[in-house]
């Protein structure tokens, strides 16, 4: 496969997560009490954990600092393994996370961008 092709696969896995992010806050900002009864966690933690998720989410969406967004991800997955015990999403959420801190945005990512510009600028600045 060829780096373009991972880049894609790369930008795909953060679109879908972000998606899956931003999707799972709504649901949970929209019924508070429904959650707290589903997930069993205190409106205290999963009110907060909720807005993080969709600012997160849409930070990845845009693929703007992408990088620190994975290793928010990573710390967030950590945090609910540590507090609530083992569980897939938040393992799931680290690895993710872990994977898109070390590998970037990916295709379509703004990140890109960002660094297309600095280049510029720094290239003019030596000229």
């Amino acid at each position: 496969m060829t780096r373009a092709g991972h880049s894609r696969v790369t930008g795909v896995v953060r679109l879908v997560l972000a998606v899956w992010l931003m999707g799972a806050a709504v649901r949970t900002l929209a019924d508070p009490q429904g959650a707290v009864a589903e997930q069993g966690l205190s409106m205290n933690v999963l009110l907060p954990l909720a807005g993080l998720s969709f600012a997160v989410g849409a930070f990845l969406l845009t693929g703007f600092m992408t990088r620190v967004m994975g290793l928010v991800l990573v710390g967030m997955g950590v945090w609910q393994v540590a507090s609530f015990g083992l569980a897939v999403a938040p393992t799931v959420l680290a690895l993710v996370g872990a994977y898109l801190a070390l590998r970037g945005g990916g295709a379509w990512a703004m990140d890109i961008y960002v660094q297309k510009m600095q280049d510029r600028v720094r290239q003019r600045a030596l000229n």
